[in-house]
């Protein structure tokens, strides 16, 4: 009698586990995984020493080994429709409930360069990251990896935003529905260079839009060029050599697609830019120099003010002039010339002016685009430590 109890029991409680499996709500972000690798410990030691940009983190951090999955999920394009995007998710191998960690890269150009292929070395530090207990987020952004048939909107704060947001919320999803990590309350922000400005993006959308969604615990950002419309009235003003000059031109291009705005390279850039570009893409300019590269009237319409379409276009893509809640530091060079000081500088003026309390800036004196990496992770390191 007894064993016949208990096999009932048993029975139930099998009936009520698959009842409750089947009343999951299907995933309105989620749409696959794919686990691509994994390291043990000793192996993330290795790459650590290899990267060189994380200085004097000993091997005693490194608590755990990771398993690295790509997820495809849906968001938005830049008008709003559905697409399939992509990124990577790295795990630590702790069932424990740990932070979120989103991770929003740096400017790319070639398509398997994206998190969700895993083959950069650039996302070595996200996998240290993971190893001393972080779940790490890595968005590829539209038109990449799984939406690599679009061409990226670079520098395109909403979009960067939009792909950051939807990807944490598949990424709970896939918490939810196959346990394989859990997914504490704290959620952390970061990202260099364009992965700064996508940070930035991301944590105004959060903070001003779903703020009963989502908790930001604390975020970094490093060297991204949050005030596009001082940055575009530089670059025009400019009568020298600019080495990163074609970067710039991928952000005009690139807005003068997503907002159709669609005028001629002609009224841009003088010739033979203009036909160079045409032919050749934006890369394909050789000429640094912005006096000679761009016509007369478009620097005049930026510079003077007349030219308010390409004006307020510049505008909605600035994200130095708000108030943040949460603490938030920002890293940034002094004498980087590929995203100019002014960025972070005048980000932090803003913000603090607007009365937040907890946005200190960090600069890197003589510090480059480059050399002010290290400063940047291990800044954040401990800067994420304290929470």
């Amino acid at each position: 009698m007894l064993y016949r109890i208990l096999f009932i029991l048993l029975l139930l409680t099998a009936l009520f586990a698959c009842e409750r499996d089947n009343t999951l709500p299907d995933p309105e972000y989620f749409v696959d995984s794919e686990l691509l690798t994994s390291y043990n410990q000793d192996e993330i030691v290795n790459l650590v020493n290899d990267m060189g940009n994380i200085p004097g983190i000993p091997a005693l951090l490194i608590r755990y080994g990771v398993s690295i999955y790509k997820i495809i999920y849906e968001t938005v394009d830049t008008d709003n429709n559905p697409v399939l995007a992509s990124g990577a998710l790295i795990v630590p191998d702790n069932k424990s409930r740990l932070p979120l960690l989103s991770f929003q890269h740096g400017t790319i150009r070639q398509d398997e360069d994206a998190p969700s292929y895993f083959v950069s070395s650039q996302y070595h530090s996200a996998v240290f990251f993971a190893s001393t207990g972080y779940i790490m987020v890595l968005p590829d952004y539209l038109g990449y990896g799984s939406s690599s048939q679009m061409e990226h909107p670079y520098e395109h704060g909403r979009s960067l935003a939009t792909a950051s947001r939807d990807m944490l919320r598949a990424v709970r999803e896939f918490d939810i529905r196959d346990n394989k990590f859990a997914a504490g309350d704290k959620l952390f922000l970061t990202g260099y260079s364009e992965g700064g400005y996508a940070t930035m993006a991301l944590l105004k959308l959060l903070e001003e839009e779903h703020k009963d969604e989502f908790r930001v615990t604390a975020a970094t950002v490093g060297a991204g060029a949050y005030n596009k419309s001082e940055f575009a009235r530089y670059i025009l003003e400019a009568d020298t050599e600019l080495t990163y000059i074609n970067y710039f031109l991928w952000v005009l291009d690139a807005y003068n697609r997503i907002y159709k705005v669609n005028r001629p390279y002609t009224t841009y850039f003088n010739e033979p830019v203009a036909s160079a570009i045409q032919q050749g893409g934006i890369f394909a300019n050789t000429e640094l120099n912005p006096q000679n590269i761009f016509t007369n009237s478009f620097r005049e319409g930026i510079i003077n003010g007349t030219d308010t379409e390409f004006i307020s276009i510049l505008a909605d893509n600035d994200n130095y002039d708000w108030k943040p809640s949460v603490p938030l530091q920002l890293y940034h060079g002094t004498d980087d010339d590929f995203v100019f000081y002014f960025n972070s500088a005048t980000a932090w003026e803003a913000m603090t002016g607007r009365g937040s309390l907890e946005v200190e800036l960090k600069p890197s004196p003589g510090g480059d685009h480059y050399t002010t990496v290290p400063d940047y992770y291990f800044g954040t390191f401990l800067f994420f430590s304290n929470y």
